[in-house]
């Protein structure tokens, strides 16, 4: 080829120009670099994908294409699968390097990746893979992934490239011809999907710039309210940080996360404030769950199979339901059981929900109704704006009790409208047919249900007694916990970093 050689830049999950290392790596090696976001049909009919998934793509791209076209470059918009895409790009540009951050994702994105490497490898091209976020590839020793996971926070976050960096940064005209009229006009309507008017209104936006805002607001102002405020689907909406939608689609890192809020709790050391200590206390917690988020997506990384199989195999001998009503009341928001319908349907239409909810309703769903974790596997990843794979398929297996390493939690959907929704404004909020209902109606609703509602699906206290049963027969065998104890070696949480140990023994 007599063409100059060129980087490509292959956008997924890092919709941003701050600490970010692949766009870093491309700039550094000196040569034009052409950035590339690829619609890829699999991925756009894949059963995890959403409306949600996509608007997030098309907000990160629209600010993301807008800076760098601030600083004369572009970006391209190509639909195909990614192989067939590069094959076109390198008919027109001589590609040296291919350039994309390392992904810990479903079966669909590691078999196109593989794809991807015996192609690099057929045509003499090299693919670069930097780390952007504390997940360790071949990790073989897990009492060590803490002390990684602290030593690449502790190293900080990468500046934004300067404007001179990112002259290198060029699209081809001949390469913007590969575009086909939906990547020319891009929206959720080019692609085939649609959100309500309610899903619009709602759902966060997914940039660089709305990240930063929402962690600034997070750590100045609403996270004093986290620590206590995260488990009540009433207070979660503000308590939280909402900063794991720009984690999932890369908006914004861990490491710029935890290397703010650490610059925030140094702070508050010397704040005389009555609310210092609060402040100190949900930020010391906040900081805790940047670390168990790395950890459950090491959890996918070093268990690939997580959608076919539960972690701990014993577990594929408990028997589930076949009745189709189940699972289509569940995905319907119509359980009978109010907070578990009022949580499916705000998160159908927010694109959000807290922990604890969604705890309550995968375990409603597993322990009560028998459903299989598999069956609801897809339908919730759909709803979820902030869907993280290694997140997703972990917590599910592990509310399901199928990791069969922590306790088999089953919660009560009676007890937690007693405990976080006690005058029923979450549940009347998202099921308008139960405005009228008095409260103690409504948490009396397993013993007395309620007339011009859904009866459970189910006797929630007989069908969860039952699955207990069936789980701790399985538990109990001897097979069973010879796996436990892999599970608990290869998967197992370890104590979360500390800093101020940390500091004491470095002096």
């Amino acid at each position: 080829m007599s063409e100059p050689q060129s980087i490509v830049w292959w956008i997924k999950k890092d919709f941003r120009l701050g600490d970010n290392p692949a766009l870093a790596y491309a700039l550094g090696m000196g040569q034009p670099v052409i950035p590339v976001f690829i619609f890829e049909p699999s991925a756009l009919k894949a059963p995890e994908t959403s409306a949600f998934h996509v608007a997030a793509w098309l907000d990160g791209l629209k600010e993301l294409r807008a800076k760098l076209r601030e600083c004369g470059g572009d970006l391209v918009l190509l639909r195909g699968e990614v192989v067939e895409v590069l094959k076109k790009l390198h008919r027109l540009v001589n590609i040296s390097e291919l350039v994309s951050h390392e992904e810990i994702g479903s079966d669909r994105t590691y078999q196109r990746d593989c794809d991807v490497s015996l192609w690099c490898r057929e045509q003499g091209v090299t693919w670069y893979e930097p780390m952007q976020t504390a997940v360790f590839r071949r990790l073989k020793d897990r009492d060590r992934r803490s002390q990684r996971w602290r030593e690449w926070m502790d190293d900080g976050p990468l500046p934004v490239p300067s404007e001179k960096a990112l002259g290198l940064i060029s699209v081809p005209p001949k390469v913007m011809k590969l575009r086909d009229s939906a990547c020319r006009r891009p929206s959720l309507a080019a692609f085939g999907f649609k959100l309500t008017a309610s899903q619009q209104r709602y759902r966060q936006r997914v940039t660089e710039s709305h990240a930063r805002e929402t962690m600034d607001d997070f750590l100045h102002a609403r996270g004093l309210a986290y620590s206590g405020g995260i488990s009540s689907p009433n207070t979660a909406f503000d308590a939280s940080s909402r900063l794991s939608v720009h984690l999932a689609w890369g908006t914004i890192t861990g490491r710029e996360v935890y290397a703010a809020n650490e610059k925030r709790m140094a702070e508050l050391k010397s704040w005389d404030h009555p609310d210092a200590g609060k402040w100190r206390r949900s930020l010391n917690a906040f900081r805790s769950r940047l670390h168990w988020r790395d950890h459950f997506i090491q959890r996918l990384e070093t268990e690939p199979t997580l959608e076919f199989h539960p972690i701990n195999r014993a577990y594929e001998k408990l028997t589930f339901s076949k009745e189709k009503k189940r699972l289509a009341r569940w995905c319907h928001g119509e359980t009978g059981f109010p907070l578990v319908d009022a949580c499916i349907r705000c998160a159908q239409t927010t694109g959000f929900l807290n922990f604890r909810m969604r705890c309550m309703i995968t375990s409603v769903a597993c322990h009560a109704l028998r459903l299989n974790w598999q069956q609801i596997m897809w339908p919730m990843a759909r709803w979820w704006a902030d869907y993280e794979p290694g997140i997703h398929l972990a917590q599910l297996q592990m509310q399901a009790g199928v990791v069969g390493i922590n306790s088999l939690r089953t919660y009560n959907p009676a007890k937690q409208i007693a405990d976080h929704d006690p005058r029923a404004k979450f549940i009347k909020r998202w099921i308008p047919e139960l405005r009228g209902v008095n409260p103690a109606k409504i948490i009396a609703h397993q013993d007395d249900p309620m007339k011009n509602y859904h009866s459970p699906v189910v006797n929630w206290k007989a069908s969860t007694s039952e699955m207990r049963a069936d789980y701790y027969a399985i538990r109990r065998d001897p097979k069973t916990k010879e796996l436990a104890e892999r599970v608990l070696q290869e998967h197992g949480s370890r104590k979360p970093p500390n800093s101020r140990r940390r500091k004491k023994s470095s002096r």
